[in-house]
């Protein structure tokens, strides 16, 4: 079954049209290209207006009803991607602002363990947080993992200390006997 879609005339289709002329913002010219498509070819069904216009039918028909149910200021509520402030524990200057706290610990040199950070967002949200929210504030913030280099456990300090240790140039190794340079 070929389900049709049906537009509201919240807008004549002059003014559809003028409001995509007008149009700033590519997203929302085709937004309202879209609305334009759908009210001046009423009464096909909605496969049709995706094939002509090459987009998906889930952004059709989130479109269409977005419109249907908010009317001409519809653009003003769309959102697609990108950080909802409604979903994060921080906004970004609050994670800044906590991690700017930790700097000097973390600069100085000593261990910054993630249990003590998610302590600390966890103190100021009051709720939990998962390890992936901690990593991706480090990530948005440009804090990177750092580990020292892994040793031997039966490694002996004062051997690796040692000159004898190093490798040296061969020119500056002694000849061997009997041979001059």
């Amino acid at each position: 079954m070929r389900r049709t879609v049906e537009v509201k005339a919240h807008l004549s289709i002059e003014r559809v049209k003028e409001r995509l002329y007008r149009s700033k913002n590519a997203r929302h010219a085709s937004y309202w290209q879209i609305i334009l498509t759908a009210s001046s070819q009423p009464g096909k069904p909605a496969a049709d207006y995706c094939a002509y216009l090459g987009i998906s039918d889930t952004k059709f028909y989130r479109i269409v009803s977005l419109y249907n149910e908010k009317g001409a200021s519809f653009c003003e509520t769309v959102s697609w991607g990108g950080r909802r402030e409604q979903r994060c524990a921080l906004s970004v200057e609050q994670e800044a602002q906590l991690l700017k706290n930790w700097a000097p610990i973390a600069l100085a040199g000593k261990l910054l363990v993630a249990k003590q950070l998610r302590e600390a967002v966890e103190q100021k949200v009051e709720h939990s947080v998962s390890d992936d929210y901690l990593w991706d504030m480090l990530r948005r913030h440009g804090w990177t993992k750092k580990a020292p280099r892994p040793e031997h456990p039966q490694a002996d300090e004062v051997t690796r200390q040692r000159d004898t240790f190093k490798k040296k140039p061969r020119h500056a190794l002694p000849p061997p006997p009997g041979k001059s340079r």
